[in-house]
């Protein structure tokens, strides 16, 4: 590399921090997201609050989502799979500049009115739960793209997910959904991908 291109290299990479800096409560693209600071302990985030745009605390052993999170106020990317989180917390609503919820892998069963809140989301990902229930708040949703519920035990789907017109693929393999459920979704959302299990022997 030469002189000058290192130069151009440095001073766009400065510009780039400089802007994430200034974002504020702004929200950064996907693409974005997947540069920034990636924080992997709750530790290593309190002490930049700031700038924690991106948060994984995967295979922690956690029974319950840390309180200290909701300190963040610019998290857009919350990564919390693989744990023991059984509880889907009325507070998590205040981290409405969440993008991209990744909640795989827990102990939930429920996913509660809270989660009509967070109406940027655009990724929500909570398969291999527990999952018999969602409520229809999630048809706030209106950004969401992908809906991961994989392997839970939803025989039923709330009505409102009809309203997501953004939703580009939804997975729900490994549910016992019934057939009339998944016909009339897939009749109000003609231009999302579904997956489904025929047939599923799901308890």
């Amino acid at each position: 590399m030469t002189k000058r291109n290192a130069k151009l290299f440095y001073l766009s990479a400065l510009a780039f921090l400089l802007s994430i800096q200034s974002f504020g409560q702004e929200l950064l693209t996907l693409d974005q997201l997947d540069t920034v600071r990636v924080f992997t302990s709750i530790e290593e985030a309190t002490k930049r609050p700031l700038e924690v745009y991106r948060l994984e605390l995967k295979k922690e052993k956690l029974k319950e989502i840390p309180s200290e999170i909701y300190q963040f106020q610019n998290l857009q990317y919350l990564d919390l799979s693989k744990n023991k989180i059984d509880t889907f917390p009325a507070q998590l609503a205040e981290l409405t500049y969440l993008q991209v919820l990744n909640l795989s892998r827990n102990e939930l069963n429920y996913l509660t009115e809270a989660i009509g809140n967070l109406t940027n989301l655009i990724v929500l990902r909570a398969g291999n739960n527990y999952l018999w229930e969602i409520d229809k708040s999630i048809g706030n949703l209106k950004r969401l793209e992908i809906l991961d519920l994989w392997a839970n035990r939803l025989i039923i789907l709330p009505e409102t997910l009809q309203d997501l017109k953004t939703l580009k693929e939804i997975d729900m393999r490994v549910n016992p959904v019934k057939r009339e459920v998944q016909e009339e979704l897939q009749e109000y959302l003609p231009n999302c991908v579904m997956h489904f299990s025929n047939d599923c022997n799901c308890y």
